[in-house]
């Protein structure tokens, strides 16, 4: 089966026993697995998590599924959204349409149709993302090898630098401090890295760089330079 591990998914679902049961069918298939039993939580977590899927119920307590996509397309365009609901009136359907929602699935789902929807969402992923990003002078970053190069030339990272720029580039334009970068390497990787571990990370990974990358604002954290 095709598994989808350079992605994240945010799955919202009130009933425990179905998230329990497909959160773990999910878990094998998605690098990261965020669970919500309601809509206030998903929203909670989607700005918290930012991740590249919502699996969504359309009858959520709090804020219901199709509200919960209003506000998130408020902010971003890019998360792909598959939607679930026992329910297949024309209303929801047309309104569904209008928020570039990607599958629109009937209950009960077969396992397979689930997939080919997650197929579809990390396909229209892979044409918003091309994984080669340009950076600053002349830097290339592959986000799928994750590999850098600098005018043509591949550099030696090690594996936690190569993740380190990818933590950067997940986020274009923002500071992320040394605390943040700490816990987004154990939420995206289970790597435990101490403060001072990163800050010798960081340095070692700045002096090999031909030229300036890393932009470092004092009390604020890193960014990488576009």
């Amino acid at each position: 089966m095709k598994t989808f591990k350079e992605y994240t998914i945010l799955y919202a679902e009130d009933e425990e026993n179905i998230r329990r049961s497909y959160a773990s069918f999910l878990s094998n298939l998605f690098k990261k697995v965020y669970e919500a039993a309601d809509g206030a939580q998903a929203l909670r977590l989607y700005r918290e998590k930012r991740p590249d899927i919502l699996l969504s119920d359309i009858l959520l307590p709090k804020i219901d599924g199709l509200s919960l996509v209003e506000k998130i397309r408020r902010e971003d365009d890019r998360t792909r959204v598959i939607m679930m609901t026992a329910y297949s009136d024309r209303e929801r359907l047309l309104k569904a349409t209008e928020l570039n929602i990607t599958k629109y699935l009937i209950k009960p789902i077969r396992r397979s149709d689930l997939v080919e929807a997650l197929e579809t969402a990390s396909s229209q992923l892979k044409k918003l993302d091309p994984p080669l990003l340009k950076l600053a002078d002349s830097y290339i970053f592959d986000k799928t090898a994750l590999v850098l190069t600098y005018k043509g030339r591949t550099l030696g990272l090690s594996n936690s630098e190569r993740l380190f720029v990818s933590l950067l580039v997940q986020h274009p334009g923002k500071y992320l401090s040394i605390q943040r970068i700490s816990e987004l390497f154990y939420i995206n990787y289970d790597k435990d890295l101490s403060t001072d571990a990163l800050k010798s990370l960081i340095k070692r990974f700045r002096k090999k760089l031909p030229s300036e990358l890393i932009e470092n604002r004092f009390g604020t954290g890193y960014r990488l330079i576009f």
